[in-house]
């Protein structure tokens, strides 16, 4: 499980996060940003994860071990990364094909869940080979169809993908979500839900805001639906039928291309941005609790 491994025992680096009062010399953005009850947009944790995850794409929270489990377009394995140490490792050898364009994925009591762009799910059960791919689901979807969202959802009895850009959506200011019923192993005839993208532009104030939901994954303290689109630079919450219920403008200078979300049981959220300008990044906003009198 552990060949070849590009950066093991490798440490993450830590971010100095420079003060505003030295904008002219930094370059500090000025824009203040809202944040989500229980978190603080504005101020991450922040560290970079190396040149071999500069394409990341998706993470998952593994609770073995408090680790996350990413994946990188660039690179056809799952990697590991410690939360307590900062480092990387190797998960596993190469488990997906060379013409694959990976996205997404979940960690999922015995099995790892892996999206292809086209809608495509690969199940990869662990302890079994190194190379081994135990079966894939392809969604039969008419038309030319881009995912990049994949996430767990309990109450749907499922894993649901969302798209960034389907055939079905185009000219219908929308963004269908699909499930996959892990009891059946198959996906359903039908859309689970539609996001509405006149939704997003009304909540966000912005006829020109952008939602091409590029990661998401469920919180485990509020229940609702966080939505990544790196395009637009923006958060969405919405409920698990998809009815947006508040946004947030992401600073770009600190998620210059957000592609992958995941949360730790007890509300930490992960964001990890590939290294659009420089090298990938994990962002670490750990959770606060509620405000009192809400």
């Amino acid at each position: 499980m552990m060949k070849n491994s590009i950066q093991t025992g490798c440490p993450l680096i830590p971010v100095l996060l420079l003060a505003c009062a030295v904008t002219l010399l930094a370059g500090c953005n000025l824009q203040s940003y809202d944040s989500p009850e229980g978190y603080e947009l504005g101020k991450p944790q922040k560290s970079q994860l190396g040149k071999v995850l500069n394409e990341i794409s998706g993470i998952s929270y593994n609770p073995n071990d408090s680790s996350l489990l990413a994946i990188s377009d660039s690179k056809k394995k799952v990697f590991e990364i410690n939360l307590k140490r900062l480092r990387l490792r190797d998960y596993s050898n190469e488990i997906i094909g060379p013409d694959q364009d990976i996205e997404d994925i979940v960690n999922l009591e015995d099995s790892i869940y892996i999206l292809s762009s086209k809608g495509q799910i690969y199940e990869y059960v662990m302890g079994s080979s190194d190379s081994a791919i135990i079966k894939s689901y392809m969604l039969n979807a008419i038309g030319k169809n881009d995912f990049e969202s994949l996430y767990y959802d309990s109450a749907a009895r499922g894993l649901v993908i969302l798209c960034k850009s389907c055939a079905a959506d185009k000219g219908k200011q929308q963004r269908s979500a699909y499930r996959f019923d892990l009891n059946t192993k198959q996906f359903d005839t039908t859309a689970l839900y539609f996001i509405s993208t006149a939704d997003v532009k009304k909540m966000m104030k912005d006829d020109d805001a952008k939602f091409d939901p590029s990661a998401a994954a469920i919180n485990p303290i509020d229940k609702k639906l966080y939505i990544l689109s790196s395009a637009g630079n923006l958060l969405v919450i919405a409920d698990s039928n998809g009815k947006p219920i508040s946004g947030y403008n992401l600073n770009p200078d600190d998620h210059p291309q957000a592609e992958g979300i995941a949360f730790a049981p007890n509300g930490d959220m992960y964001i990890t941005n590939e290294g659009k300008y420089g090298t990938p990044t994990l962002q670490i906003f750990k959770y606060k609790g509620k405000t009192k009198n809400k």
